[in-house]
């Protein structure tokens, strides 16, 4: 009898598992906690030049903190987010030297990140733009490391 009535508590248990239950798609990234490489600076697409040490990525995390590399420096720094809005706060990095052209496109990254006023998630990119809606960055979802 205890047979049976352990058979019957689990196939009940087994019915109610939530593996039929509706999911978020897999593919579409978290703002949070995601690794995102740069892939376009101002319309510019931002290849890995001689030089660069990293790619370029930040890493935003739900605490308000950034954090990522600029290709020569390490940057890090506090943003304030609302659903579509986001803005940097001051942005500090490493005092690093590399070649003139890395250490350039490293400026024009931070300088985006400071125009940044809006963003949105779509499929694996994250776009900001600026106050008129101009695109300042684009970036990649760069799968877990």
């Amino acid at each position: 009898m205890i047979r049976y009535l352990f058979i019957f508590l689990l196939t009940a248990l087994s019915a109610c598992s939530p593996r039929y239950a509706t999911r978020p798609e897999a593919s579409t990234p978290k703002l949070f906690g995601t690794w995102w490489r740069v892939e376009a600076i101002d319309g510019r697409k931002a290849e890995f030049l001689r030089g660069q040490r990293r790619d370029m990525h930040i890493i935003l995390y739900s605490s308000r903190k950034m954090v990522g590399s600029g290709g020569c420096n390490q940057i890090n720094g506090s943003f304030v987010h609302s659903p579509g809005s986001i803005r940097f706060g001051a942005i500090a990095s490493s005092r690093m030297m590399c070649a003139p052209e890395v250490m350039a496109r490293e400026r024009a990254f931070i300088a985006a990140l400071r125009k940044a006023d809006s963003s949105i998630v779509k499929g694996r990119r994250l776009t900001m733009y600026d106050r008129s809606g101009h695109e300042v960055l684009r970036f990649m979802a760069v799968p877990s490391r």
